[in-house]
């Protein structure tokens, strides 16, 4: 795969939030949590949020510090690694409290020259 570099990297992300918003779009916890198919959605695009933070430079990163970047990347690894033991409350969380937060952390790095 060719190395889209930051701005790639960005998009990837922003695009996988958008997803799994579209995929909760109506839904409260307990809707989600019985919906195989949006459960599996989310975690697929949380995933790929998780390798895109992987790929990118520390360095632009560290622009957003209030976005814990080891955390996502350590999601990321939990639903590729250890799948059975992820907590489906966990991932609803994760939706209403943690992705609008990096919505608007990314957002502003998209805004931002990369090098």
């Amino acid at each position: 795969m060719p190395d889209r570099g930051p701005a790639g990297d960005l998009a990837e992300i922003l695009e996988a939030i958008e997803r799994v918003d579209s995929y909760v779009r109506g839904m409260d916890e307990a809707a989600f949590l019985a919906s195989m198919i949006a459960y599996d959605a989310v975690l697929m695009n949380l995933l790929v949020i998780g390798e895109a933070a992987r790929r990118m430079n520390p360095s632009v990163l560290a622009h957003e510090p209030a976005i814990e970047w080891a955390k996502i990347v350590g999601l990321r690894n939990r639903i590729a690694h250890g799948y059975e033991d992820i907590e489906p409350a966990v991932i609803w969380a994760t939706i209403v409290r943690d992705l609008p937060a990096l919505r608007e952390a990314v957002s502003r790095l998209l805004a931002c020259p990369q090098p």
